[in-house]
């Protein structure tokens, strides 16, 4: 039997107005030729075997699983972007770490350029000033001032000791 003439043959037939299997492509009018065949549409029938139903009989279950479901790709989306925001605390935390260190390293990098800056300073200022001349004559004055202050200690030890001598002559004569 061709396929081409019973689809034409029931298009012909039909009053009302259709498209003929011109305007279909190939693969099209093979799936029509197909569908249209009566040795196709029916299926021996076998009672062995019960057709599950189309709707679930178990809504209950249905929606749970449903519910379930939906509550796992919630969690999915959910615990990826939590990955996301741990990548992003632990990125955070190592740029943190580097930024201090680096922030080390530039504060003692400063430090000694400042202290070398100011001996740098400051040999170049004794340079130019040599010994000042008021340095010796104040070594003297403090030589002068440490032996004045050394007599002064030697006379407060003699009194003490002529006071105590005196003292224990009183009260040994009572």
């Amino acid at each position: 039997m061709d396929s081409s003439s019973t689809s034409t043959s029931r298009v012909a037939s039909n009053p009302k107005p259709s498209y003929s299997l011109s305007c279909r492509t190939p693969a099209s009018s093979v799936l029509w030729a197909h569908l249209l065949r009566k040795d196709t549409l029916a299926a021996p029938p076998n009672l062995e075997i019960p057709l599950p139903p189309i709707a679930p009989t178990d809504r209950t279950g249905t929606s749970l699983r449903i519910l379930l479901h939906d509550t796992q790709a919630h969690i999915e989306r959910f615990s990826e972007r939590v990955e996301k925001l741990t990548k992003g605390v632990d990125e955070a935390k190592q740029e943190l770490g580097l930024t201090k260190t680096l922030f080390q390293r530039e504060h003692e990098e400063l430090t000694n350029e400042m202290y070398n800056l100011v001996n740098r300073c400051q040999t170049e200022i004794q340079k130019t000033t040599g010994r000042p001349v008021q340095a010796e004559r104040m070594e003297e004055f403090c030589k002068g001032v440490q032996l004045r202050l050394d007599g002064l200690d030697k006379r407060i030890d003699a009194m003490q000791l002529v006071s105590g001598q005196t003292l224990l002559v009183l009260i040994c004569s009572k």
